[in-house]
């Protein structure tokens, strides 16, 4: 998920994308423990896509923060 993309989702839908990327996240690194994923890129992709909603959550947390101070 490109950071475009992740920018143009709604509060609630950056929410549930969260959830499903740490679901997701937890699924692959079992699967890497047990020697039984076939595409190490996908979990890569995961926690990088992970990184990007939370970036993008802090970063609206963060905007919303300054503009109640001002």
């Amino acid at each position: 998920m490109q950071p475009e993309e992740v920018r143009k989702l709604s509060a609630g839908d950056l929410d549930k994308r969260e959830a499903e990327l740490r679901e997701q996240v937890v699924r692959l690194t079992l699967k890497r423990n047990a020697r039984r994923l076939d595409k190490p890129r996908e979990l890569v992709e995961a926690r990088r896509s992970l990184a990007r909603v939370l970036t993008v959550k802090s970063e609206r947390v963060r905007g919303a923060g300054e503009g109640a101070k001002a």
